[in-house]
C-alpha cells in the first residue's frame, strides 16, 4: 500500500532500478516494525500501567537484562517469520531475484535493526507512563522508521543537512548495510562491528530502566 503510490511518483531509484524492486527491502524493514511493536508494547506498557505484570517479574529469578533480551527475542522471531512470509509473497507478483548471500545478508541486517527498534520501543514503553504521550510518541517513531532511515525514499533526495542526520542515526545503519552490499558487493564491517555495541549496551540500559521501575 505504500510502494504502489510511490511507484507511479518515483519509477526508478537513483541506481536506474525499478523502484518497486528497489523499495522491497524497506518495505519489508516498515513490516517487521510493525508487528514488532504489539508484544513489546503490551508486555512493557499496557500490562504494566495495568498493574499486571510488574508482580510477576519481580519474582522471576531472571535478571531484568535476560527478561529484556528474551522479550525481545521472541518479538524478533514473530517478526521474522512475517517478513519471510510476506517477502515471499511480493516475489511472487514482482519479479526480484536473490542470491543466497544476499537473503542471509538481508536476514541479518534485519535481525540487527529489529533489535535496535526493538530496544526502542522497549524504553519508550518503560519510560513513559501515560497512554496519549505513549501514543504520541510511537506514532512520531514510525514517521522517522517511515520516512528517516531511506526506506521507501533515497536519503539523496532529501537536502544535505537532512540526508547527513539520516545517515548518521542508528536506525538507518542495518538498512545502509544491506544496500551496500547488494548494489556494490561490499560488506561494511565498521558499521556491522557498531551495531553490536550499540545493541548490547541498550538492552543493558533498558534492563536498568526495568529494574528502577520495579523498585518504584
Amino acid at each position: 500500500m505504500i510502494g504502489a503510490p510511490l511507484k507511479n511518483v518515483i519509477r526508478y531509484s537513483l541506481s536506474g532500478l525499478p523502484y518497486d524492486i528497489w523499495a522491497f527491502p524497506g518495505l519489508i524493514f516498515i513490516l517487521s516494525s510493525i508487528v514488532l511493536l504489539p508484544p513489546l508494547y503490551r508486555e512493557f506498557f499496557d500490562l504494566r500501567i495495568h498493574g499486571k505484570v510488574l508482580i510477576n517479574i519481580a519474582l522471576t529469578p531472571h535478571s531484568k537484562i535476560k527478561i529484556i533480551f528474551s522479550s525481545l527475542i521472541s518479538a524478533i522471531i514473530e517478526a521474522l517469520i512475517v517478513a519471510i512470509i510476506t517477502g515471499v509473497l511480493y516475489t511472487s507478483f514482482i519479479p526480484i531475484t536473490f542470491t543466497l548471500s544476499n537473503v542471509l545478508f538481508f536476514i541479518l541486517c534485519l535481525i540487527l535493526y529489529l533489535f535496535l527498534i526493538g530496544n526502542l520501543f522497549i524504553m519508550v514503553s518503560l519510560i513513559i507512563d501515560t497512554l496519549t504521550t505513549a501514543i504520541i510518541t510511537i506514532a512520531m517513531i514510525f514517521l522517522l522508521i517511515i520516512f528517516g532511515n531511506g526506506f521507501i525514499i533515497e536519503t539523496s533526495f532529501f537536502p544535505i543537512a537532512i540526508e547527513t542526520f539520516i545517515k548518521s542515526q542508528p536506525l538507518s545503519i542495518p538498512f545502509r548495510l544491506y544496500q551496500t552490499f547488494n548494489q556494490l558487493g561490499i560488506m561494511n564491517y565498521n558499521l556491522l562491528f557498531i551495531l553490536l555495541p550499540i545493541n548490547y549496551l541498550w538492552i543493558i540500559l533498558n534492563g536498568y530502566i526495568l529494574k528502577n521501575k520495579l523498585l518504584q
